[in-house]
């Protein structure tokens, strides 16, 4: 059979409209890049309900047709299965249909990050039987992740997350020890990871373009500002869930305010806990200092957003790789907030950010206190992040990926 081009299986879901089919905005970026540095590119990605797709308000569809040069993709919709049963009942049937995808692709690579309804994790699995090697990436620590936002839930989700996890972490770490190479967003993934694999590269996976950098005129007058006016500006742009616990970002800011603190806030964004989290708003009597404006979905407007902050706030408590910390550092924008190994590496080369224990936000609101009395070090710390920012684009992040796959898969 004539291999040709690569096959990404994702987890990141099509969405069907009429006869038209459609991907997540930042996700087809992606798939440009892949195409710009591949001859072809199959995506075999499972197919969104459309009750659960109206439900995804911080998501931007984009009509696949759209993509640059059509013809380069395949793409290959896949049952959404996240039920044991819908999961079983198609089983046999999607994983016929992988094996026949890898048999006709010369590179593969498989996004995991799951058990029931993991396409990318069965392609793996069928990988492996046909003896070929294959690419595994991922962002985020399921079983770890899986684990932390049971805590506090109730019984019964707590149980099955105890079952769940070893389960998931088991089934992982098989996996991975079968492929030819790891690619490990952020160093969480790759402490989890990386003892399993004999190939391993911590990347970064970003959509903004070099043009996006905060340039030399911006960051000299977000310096100024940032040592004269009275005000702290914060934000924050990424969803209301548990494992971002916009709670304690609450808290963390009504303790800075309690202690004297000028400051305004934004949370740039959507979720299941933005009720509970406006109530604790309005309770703690921060209503002048945070504004919850919603999603914001043109890349251009949030960035700019970002980029006249002096501070982005965040208190991620699951070991995942979030986006929004690499554009707040190409924005110019330090990163404070809650430890993890990810958010060390992000600024381990140039600085731009500082960080306190995970669900500390009494230790958090104290440093937005110390970093509003010393501007000089909040100066540094933008300098410092701007030129971390520097970095990373999508074109140089996807042609590193793109060599490294080509050098260990044959």
């Amino acid at each position: 059979m004539n291999q040709k081009g690569m096959l990404l299986v994702l987890p990141v879901p099509f969405r069907s409209q009429g006869n038209q089919l459609f991907f997540e905005l930042q996700a087809c970026n992606g798939l440009e890049q892949w195409a710009n540095n591949f001859e072809s590119l199959i995506v075999a990605a499972p197919l969104i309900p459309e009750t659960i797709a109206e439900q995804q308000k911080m998501w931007v569809w984009r009509n696949t047709n759209t993509l640059a040069d059509r013809k380069r993709f395949e793409l290959v919709p896949l049952p959404w299965a996240y039920s044991p049963f819908k999961f079983l009942s198609c089983y046999y049937s999607v994983r016929a249909k992988l094996a026949e995808l890898i048999g006709s692709s010369r590179y593969l690579q498989f996004a995991i990050g799951g058990l029931l309804g993991d396409w990318a994790a069965v392609a793996a699995l069928s990988a492996h039987q046909q003896g070929r090697e294959y690419a595994i990436h991922t962002d985020h620590v399921e079983d770890q992740v899986m684990l932390e936002l049971a805590r506090g839930a109730r019984i019964s989700t707590q149980l099955k997350a105890k079952i769940m996890a070893p389960l998931i972490a088991s089934y992982n770490k098989w996996i991975i020890q079968n492929c030819a190479l790891g690619l490990w967003h952020g160093d969480d993934c790759y402490s989890a990871y990386s003892p399993f694999c004999s190939n391993n590269y911590r990347i970064h996976n970003i959509h903004t373009k070099p043009s996006d950098n905060i340039s030399p005129q911006e960051l000299s007058e977000k310096i100024r500002c940032a040592t004269t006016d009275s005000t702290i500006r914060i934000c924050y742009a990424g969803r209301m869930t548990p494992s971002k616990a916009p709670l304690d970002w609450v808290q963390a800011i009504a303790r800075a305010r309690d202690l004297s603190v000028n400051l305004h806030a934004t949370w740039i964004g959507d979720g299941s806990l933005l009720w509970e989290m406006k109530a604790m708003i309005a309770h703690k009597g921060l209503t002048s200092c945070i504004d919850v404006p919603g999603f914001e979905p043109n890349r251009d407007k949030l960035l700019q957003k970002i980029r006249g902050a002096h501070i982005m706030l965040f208190t991620h408590v699951t070991p995942e790789s979030p986006r929004c910390l690499l554009e707040a550092l190409i924005c110019g924008t330090p990163i404070i907030g809650y430890q993890s190994k990810y958010v060390d590496d992000l600024v381990k080369d140039f600085g731009g950010g500082m960080f306190v224990p995970v669900h500390n936000w009494q230790q958090l609101g104290d440093l937005l206190v110390t970093l509003s009395k010393k501007r000089d070090i909040l100066s540094q710390l933008i300098q410092d992040a701007a030129k971390n920012g520097t970095i990373f684009n999508d074109r140089a992040v996807f042609f590193e990926r793109s060599q490294l796959i080509k050098k260990y898969l044959s």
